[in-house]
């Protein structure tokens, strides 16, 4: 009999509470005894099938550990400790042009060509075709080396140009894995203002030009370049492809710069007889960089009166970076001119007011190199209003030699010393996700609070793991205390967490309670971990000046705010704030131009981009213009009154209106509002340009009302490291994923399927409605199979019915799982420390006759209609067929990703666009595989109860143990009855 002595503190009600436990499991036990003999055999059949469980994909993924690959602070740091130095020899030159080898397919060679940005040698282009590249050195002088790159971004998909780079054979470090060379942007013009006196934002563009760098790693956590230790002899340099062309002049190693101390620099001024500037000062206006790293980098405005040039009530882009410009390695360059030869101060005007408290840092370069090594990772304080720092040490204006002529200044964001902190913070979340899965090994993921588990027996080395990890919560609150000299936000968390853990260690009889507080804890320091990798940072202007100058006021006084709110409060009179941009008054020709009314039902930076693209190319190719407004999203849905069914009710509909939701054109369709496509004689030919199922739900009596803009779509997500460890593949087909469900739940974890019959009754050959949309299609046979095997999923199989799918995998309680194209950009950016660690591939489907797998199943819709209502139905089908054209969308979703990052990535209908998009290459294939199966139900009258009636059946059979058959037998009956009705309402069918 398993433990069950009374625990500390323990008493007679508790042990009553046992004993009442006992009592209804045994109680549960006669219930499903008396069960159906349909779920009895529920754990011989999981059994049957786990022996073939290690026949499926096999998971490519390797768990390096710390000895193996470690970051690259702790390899050179063991390295330095063994008593390895930098090299002290010459620089070696490899004209990239003289490759040693190249990936294995001979047709696949990389080009050599020349006039490469106005180079005369031989230039390697590099294309995505190419895996890898390698390079031979001969190493004359054991020691650190750095490694130099001169490359120019040529013409991609507009993401950085990023690299892995193994060293004989093997990465150096963990940071090798990806190394990025950096795109370089610019504005395409200076602003323009629209009629309303409004700064139009303008596009950005690509200036490329040759970039020498060292390599270093692409998160801005070290101020130096990487040093690679290189015995005496020959080596190679292996470069391998992840994303992007890149055309290469010339590898070199270079044996490391020590860059000097102000102190040293300022002793150097003194012996070479430099003299201060006078009486000299010229002011940048940073808003007017030269280039760019990142192209959501922009141009921003702010409302305080003393910006410059000042807002005065409108909007003016009068600043630069702000929230954008917060992740490392992202820089902006200026380019300056100075009057004189001599000593300069630099001044620049910015707000910090990000952090709670905690200083951002920059890397400052003038004329391409750090002059001193205070400006490699310099600070920038936490205030709350504008201020003008002067780079100095808060005693001393650090000085600055400068030739009379051109300079250039760029600054980098930088982590500075909180990489220490991040990289313990990311060991301490592993640490947690790896305890809390032996945990739940032990208890389940919902334990018997009752039961005494004795976790500090059963789990190896618990105390001790849990120590660990209080340990460096300890290092952690410590640092963040040095370096902000406050108690931030971060730190008191920081202090509930450590004090979470600590009570664990005191009393691990406790731990089964607080499994869901270790869970939180793990997502809420990811989340810090997310934030503290963040470095914003707003600039105004900057001022290179004689050491002789005043500084300018930075920050603005009460009577001024108090005049400029007063400017905005007269404004919201007068100004359309859901109008976006500017709408042209005449045509070329002088009369008065056709002039569209469309509703964007998403963000106003969305709006703002499309109206950007179609006053570009749309208006001057067709002769329409555009006015746009933005709509809140729940407001182009259905299922309730909104402003869309109230214009529309009142005269008042837009032209056109876009992300609307899928179900609203057959609603609006039904009742005459929206216009049929088909009376355009090349709707056929545009219809091409989607999936023919995507088409499906935009049908109704032998019309089509709608083009789909975006689509959802259900693939696998599944934790590598997790099933490689048990040993478990990637499962294919619904059968793979059943064989491998009792080897999850036997370690404590499950795996997760969003409660959707789409994929089940497609894949066994049922439909929703019959041919005509007049009657349920559920009563098939194929229906039963499909609602049959969708309630056994959460009866036998055990799978949970309700999660929070994201954190859960984060955890490690569920490592597999189907989610949809937000979950997956969720994983992507906001789950740093399972990078590496999961992967996608296929929904699993139903293996057919032929061996292939149908993986049918929908997925949500959003889609671009015309109203009745319009009185230029013909000029809206060329904004709907210019805007959803290949050309359109690829390159909005490019804008939109280079505006708001890799969260933003836009899922277009259209086929051919969505390919063009920066996907990961292994990751487009697996969407591509996806796509083929996409099929969404059509949208009936009275349709709008199925999903209810659904609902009602799985609940009776999930949660109230009903017959399978007789819960879909009443389904259909519901549903056909509201179909009749409607079809009755509507004039359709005969009446019963």
């Amino acid at each position: 009999m398993k433990n069950n002595r009374m625990p500390p503190g323990g008493n007679r009600t508790s042990v009553l509470r046992r004993r009442s436990s006992w009592v209804v499991t045994v109680s549960l036990a006669l219930l499903l005894s008396a069960m159906p003999s349909q779920d009895l055999g529920a754990s011989q059949k999981l059994a049957d099938k786990y022996k073939d469980a290690l026949q499926l994909k096999p998971i490519e993924f390797t768990s390096y550990s710390e000895d193996q690959l470690p970051v690259y602070a702790h390899a050179v740091r063991k390295q330095q400790e063994e008593g390895k130095t930098d090299a002290a020899g010459e620089r070696i030159d490899i004209p990239a042009s003289q490759y040693s080898g190249f990936g294995d397919d001979p047709q696949a060679a990389p080009l050599i060509q020349t006039g490469i940005g106005g180079r005369t040698e031989p230039i390697l282009i590099w294309n995505e075709g190419t895996e890898w590249i390698e390079w031979t050195a001969e190493i004359k002088e054991s020691g650190f080396y750095q490694i130099e790159v001169d490359y120019f971004p040529i013409e991609g998909k507009r993401s950085s140009i990023d690299r892995a780079l193994k060293i004989d054979g093997q990465f150096p470090f963990n940071e090798a894995q990806r190394l990025s060379f950096y795109r370089f942007w610019k504005d395409a013009a200076e602003p323009v203002r629209n009629r309303k006196g409004d700064d139009v934002r303008p596009r950005q563009v690509e200036a490329p030009h040759w970039e020498t760098v060292r390599l270093t790693d692409n998160e801005g956590k070290h101020a130096e370049p990487f040093r690679f230790y290189l015995e005496k002899g020959t080596h190679t340099l292996r470069m391998e492809m992840i994303r992007e062309p890149v055309a290469l002049s010339r590898i070199s190693l270079v044996p490391p710069e020590i860059v000097p101390t102000y102190a040293e620099v300022k002793q150097q001024y003194a012996q070479k007889g430099y003299k201060e500037a006078e009486d000299t000062a010229v002011k940048i206006q940073a808003e007017q960089a030269d280039y760019k790293t990142d192209p959501t980098i922009r141009r921003e405005t702010n409302s305080d009166p003393i910006t410059e040039p000042a807002a005065e009530g409108n909007i003016r882009l009068n600043v630069i970076g702000d929230y954008r410009w917060r992740k490392g390695g992202q820089s902006i360059a200026w380019t300056f001119a100075v009057p004189q030869s001599g000593l300069y101060k630099i001044g620049i005007k910015a707000g910090q007011w990000w952090g709670d408290g905690l200083p951002g840092y920059r890397k400052i370069e003038v004329d391409g190199r750090v002059p001193f090594r205070e400006l490699e990772e310099f600070a920038f304080p936490y205030d709350k209003h504008w201020r003008i720092d002067t780079l100095g040490d808060g005693e001393e204006d650090y000085l600055f030699y400068l030739e009379e002529g051109e300079h250039t200044i760029r600054m980098t964001v930088q982590l500075g010393p909180y990489r220490e902190v991040l990289q313990s913070l990311m060991e301490t979340i592993r640490q947690i996700s790896d305890l809390n899965r032996k945990i739940i090994m032990v208890t389940g993921t919902k334990p018997d609070l009752n039961y005494r588990y004795d976790l500090d027996r059963r789990i190896p080395n618990l105390l001790d793991d849990l120590s660990a990890i209080t340990e460096q919560l300890r290092f952690q609150i410590g640092e963040i205390q040095r370096l902000s000299g406050k108690n931030p936000a971060v730190v008191q968390s920081l202090k509930m967490i450590e004090d979470q853990f600590t009570r664990m260690i005191r009393n691990p009889d406790s731990i089964p309670a607080q499994l869901e507080d270790m869970t939180n804890s793990q997502a809420q320091l990811g989340n810090w971990l997310l934030s503290l990798k963040e470095a914003p940072l707003v600039l105004d202007y900057l001022i290179v000046a004689s050491p002789d100058t005043t500084w300018p006021k930075a920050m603005s006084n009460i009577f001024q705010r108090s005049y400029a709110t007063f400017q905005n409060f007269l404004n919201s009179f007068s100004k359309d704030y859901n109008s976006v941009g500017d709408t042209p008054a005449l045509g070329e020709d002088g009369k008065d131009a056709v002039v569209i009314d469309v509703w964007v039902g998403n963000g106003r930076e969305w709006a703002e981009l499309l109206k950007d693209l179609a006053d570009e190319t749309f208006t001057p190719e067709s002769g329409i213009a555009v006015n746009m407004n933005t709509i809140p999203a729940g407001q182009l849905a259905v299922g309730g009154v909104n402003t869309l069914l109230l214009a529309a009710s009142s005269g008042k509909a837009p032209d056109v209106a876009v992300s609307v939701d899928g179900l609203l054109p057959v609603e609006f369709a039904i009742r005459d509002a929206v216009v049929n496509l088909n009376q355009f004689a090349d709707y056929e030919e545009v219809s091409q340009w989607f999936l023919p199922g995507a088409l499906v739900p935009f049908r109704y009596n032998g019309g089509d009302y709608a083009l789909p803009e975006t689509q959802d779509f259900n693939i696998l997500v599944y934790r590598k490291d997790i099933l490689a460890e048990l040993h478990l593949g990637i499962p294919d087909t619904w059968d793979d994923l059943y064989q491998i469900l009792p080897v999850l739940q036997r370690n404590g974890m499950n795996a997760f399927v969003p409660p959707v019959i789409d994929p089940f009754l497609y894949q066994h050959g049922g439909q929703f409605y019959n041919e005509e949309g007049t009657e349920s299609g559920l009563a098939s046979p194929e229906a039963y199979r499909a609602f049959k095997e969708w309630t056994d999923l959460y009866t036998n199989y055990r799978i949970p019915i309700q999660a929070d799918f994201f954190n859960r995998m984060r955890s490690g309680e569920m490592p597999i799982g189907l989610a949809g194209y937000q979950h997956y950009v969720l994983l992507s950016t906001a789950a740093p420390e399972l990078a590496g660690r999961w992967g996608i591939a296929p929904a699993p489907g139903k293996k057919q006759l032929d061996g292939t797998v149908d993986r049918s199943a929908g997925g949500a819709l959003k889609a671009t209609v015309i109203f009745r209502q319009s009185e230029h139905p013909n000029e809206a089908w060329q904004f709907l067929k210019w805007w959803m054209s290949k050309e359109t969308q690829q390159r909005f979703g490019l804008e939109l990703e280079s505006l708001l990052g890799v969260e933003a990535r836009w899922n277009s209908a259209n086929a051919e666009a969505f390919q063009e998009l920066p996907w990961p290459k292994e990751d487009l294939m697996t969407f591509q595989e996806q796509w083929k199966w996409f099929k969404e139900p059509p949208v009936v009258l009275g349709g709008y109860f199925t999903n209810r009636h659904l609902t009602n059946a799985w609940n009776r059979v999930v949660m109230s143990g009903m017959n399978p058959r007789e819960s879909l037998e009443q389904a259909v009956k519901d549903i056909n009855r509201e179909l009749e009705a409607k079809q009755e309402e509507y004039g359709f069918g005969k009446p019963r």
